[in-house]
C-alpha cells in the first residue's frame, strides 16, 4: 500500500475507499496486514483522478464507466459483426440542409463557434477532422448543435465551458457500449443473416434513442421538481 500510495500520489486512505467502493478491485492478501497491488492499480488510480479532476466526474460514475469499459467478447461475437453492413445508422442525419462536409475555416463562418470552441470540441473527441482536412456531416451538426447551446445562454461568461460536455460523452460512451454488449451477447449464436442484424441494430437504437430523451426530461424535470 505504501508503494501504491507514492507511485500515485493518492494517500493510502482514498485507496482504501476505492477499494471499499469497489472502484478498485480487491487485492492479493499475502499476509494478514499486506496485500499485493499490481501495475493495474496504478493506471487505474490514474484514470480515476484524471476522471474526477478533468472531467469532473463523481465517483459512482466513474465506477460505471470502467466496469464498462472491462467487457470482452469472444471471437465467435467479434465475427458477428464483420458481416454487418457499413456504416451503420446510414440515416442519421435525414433533415433537409444538412451541411458538410467543411473546413474548419468554413465550420467556423457557418458555425458561429469560436476557433477554441472547435479545438476544445477536437480535444475531447466530439469532432475530428478527417484525412482530406475536412469535417463530415455529422461533425458540422455537432457543432450547429454546440452553437446553439451558446446562443441560449450558455456561455463562457456563464462559466460554460465545451469541457462540461466531456461528461456527456463519457455517459454516452458507456451506455454505447453497454448497448453493443447487450446486441452481441443476445444476438451471436441465433444464425441471423447480416442484413438482419443490421436492421435491428439500426431501428432498436432509433428507438432507444426515444427512450432516452423521454426518460431524459423526465428526470430533470422530478430532480427540480423536488429541489423546489
Amino acid at each position: 500500500m505504501r508503494d501504491l500510495s507514492k507511485a500515485t500520489g493518492v494517500s493510502s486512505g482514498t485507496i482504501r475507499f476505492y477499494i471499499q467502493k469497489g472502484i478498485l478491485p480487491k487485492p492479493y492478501k499475502t499476509y494478514r496486514n499486506m496485500a499485493y497491488y499490481d501495475e493495474s492499480y496504478v493506471d487505474r488510480i490514474r484514470l480515476i483522478k484524471e476522471l474526477q479532476d478533468k472531467r469532473y466526474l463523481p465517483l459512482d460514475i466513474i465506477k460505471i464507466i470502467l466496469e464498462g469499459k472491462e467487457v470482452t467478447y469472444s471471437s465467435d461475437e467479434i465475427q458477428m459483426f464483420k458481416g454487418i453492413d457499413r456504416p451503420l445508422f446510414k440515416d442519421i442525419l435525414t433533415s433537409n440542409g444538412v451541411v458538410g462536409p467543411l473546413t474548419r475555416e468554413e465550420l467556423m463562418r457557418h458555425s458561429g463557434l469560436s476557433l477554441s470552441d472547435i479545438q476544445k470540441m477536437e480535444s475531447i473527441g466530439m469532432i475530428a477532422i478527417d484525412d482530406k482536412g475536412v469535417y463530415d456531416q455529422e461533425c458540422v451538426r455537432l457543432c450547429e448543435l454546440v452553437a446553439k447551446l451558446r446562443a441560449t445562454g450558455l456561455t463562457e461568461e456563464w462559466g460554460f465551458q465545451i469541457e462540461h460536455l466531456q461528461i456527456h460523452m463519457d455517459l454516452t460512451e458507456f451506455l454505447s457500449r453497454k448497448e453493443v454488449e447487450l446486441f452481441t451477447k443476445r444476438i451471436a449464436g441465433k444464425g441471423l443473416r447480416s442484413e438482419e442484424i443490421s436492421r435491428v441494430i439500426n431501428e432498436s437504437v432509433n428507438t432507444l434513442n426515444s427512450v432516452t430523451n423521454i426518460l431524459h426530461k423526465r428526470l430533470i424535470r422530478r430532480i427540480t421538481e423536488q429541489m423546489s
